[in-house]
C-alpha cells in the first residue's frame, strides 16, 4: 500500500480499494486504526455535492456546517474521517483541492 498525505498533508495513511468499491483506511501512528467506507457511501457523498465547490470540514470534533466533514459524521462515519477521503477523492480523479479549506467535486 502506497502512504498518501492527508488533506492538510502533515500526516499520511494508506488505503485498499477504491471509491467504486469502497475503501479500507488505515491511519494514525504505525497505522494501527482502520476504516471501512463502503462502495454506497461515496456514491451517496458524490450524489450529494457533484459538481459543488463547499469547505471540506476536516475537523474531527466540530466541521462547519454544510460543509462535506459534516455530512459525512452525520451520514457515513462519526469518526471525522475526511482528512483521508478528501485525500482520496482527489486522488482518484473525483475531486479537486482549490485550496486548503475547499474541495470541488467534479
Amino acid at each position: 500500500m502506497d502512504k498518501v498525505p492527508t488533506w492538510g498533508g502533515d500526516a499520511s495513511f494508506s488505503y485498499e480499494g477504491d471509491v467504486l468499491s469502497g475503501t479500507t483506511i488505515y491511519y494514525g501512528n504505525a497505522l494501527r486504526w482502520k476504516a471501512t467506507i463502503k462502495a454506497e457511501d461515496y456514491r451517496k457523498l458524490l450524489r450529494r455535492f457533484s459538481g459543488k465547490e463547499v469547505s471540506i470540514g476536516t475537523s474531527k470534533t466540530d466541521p462547519p456546517p454544510g460543509s462535506v466533514g459534516e455530512w459525512v459524521k452525520a451520514n457515513i462515519n462519526k469518526s471525522g474521517l475526511m482528512s483521508y477521503i478528501g485525500a482520496i477523492l482527489v486522488r482518484e480523479g473525483y475531486a479537486a483541492k482549490p485550496d486548503r479549506g475547499r474541495i470541488q467535486f467534479r
